[in-house]
């Protein structure tokens, strides 16, 4: 129950899930984390919360997701510096072989971004950004699965924006009860050296830990 509008708690889950901590799910994502691979009843069940205007509908040109089964780079404070041009190297080499596909994917309203306190982005357009959006997605379905405690704390980029001044904003943040980072979550495009090496630094001047998947 949200307001005046009666979700399921399986709707409630999804709806959250992109009013605070992704930008966008694409009907195949949500099939199989959230019905079993029946596209019949999720385009059924996403219709009706098109309906109760907490969700759109939106078409997207997005590559292939690559298989993501687990982070390339954990660190914390006090660990070693991680290998970044191996990292770099295994981002970027996981995209050689995916094609960009057209498909349907959901998006929160405004409304649904009030509700449960998130924040909507604008439309998203650029087929590197849906890409990269898709990654997170993907990363925040599998910790949906397997610590589902963390699902609940992660809070998206949109959402933490206000809180990361003169900061890099990663993908997403783990966070405690009362709302302070304990994880930064990065999903890996292609990435180079640099780039993961100045994400790294970052982390170790705020002493956070992160995730590089």
């Amino acid at each position: 129950m949200s307001g005046n509008v009666r979700l399921t708690e399986r709707d409630e889950e999804i709806v959250r899930c992109l009013a605070l901590a992704v930008r966008l799910l694409s009907q195949r994502q949500t099939s199989d984390h959230w019905f079993d691979g029946d596209d019949s009843n999720t385009r059924r069940r996403m219709s009706h919360l098109q309906k109760l205007g907490l969700l759109e509908k939106v078409r997207i040109r997005a590559r292939t997701l690559p298989l993501i089964l687990k982070p390339l780079i954990q660190w914390r404070p006090g660990e070693r510096t991680p290998d970044c041009g191996k990292a770099a190297y295994r981002c970027r080499s996981r995209w050689r072989l995916q094609h960009v596909r057209t498909s349907t994917a959901y998006i929160a309203t405004e409304h649904a971004a009030r509700l449960f306190g998130g924040r909507r982005r604008g439309r998203i357009t650029k087929d590197l950004q849906v890409t990269h959006d898709l990654g997170v997605t993907q990363v925040w379905l599998i910790l949906d699965a397997t610590r589902p405690e963390w699902a609940d704390s992660w809070r998206g980029e949109d959402v933490m924006a206000a809180t990361r001044f003169r900061q890099k904003l990663p993908d997403g943040f783990i966070v405690d009860a009362s709302e302070n980072p304990i994880c930064a979550m990065e999903f890996g495009g292609s990435y180079d050296e640099q780039r993961i090496s100045e994400f790294h630094h970052d982390c170790v001047s705020r002493a956070l830990p992160y995730q590089l998947w």
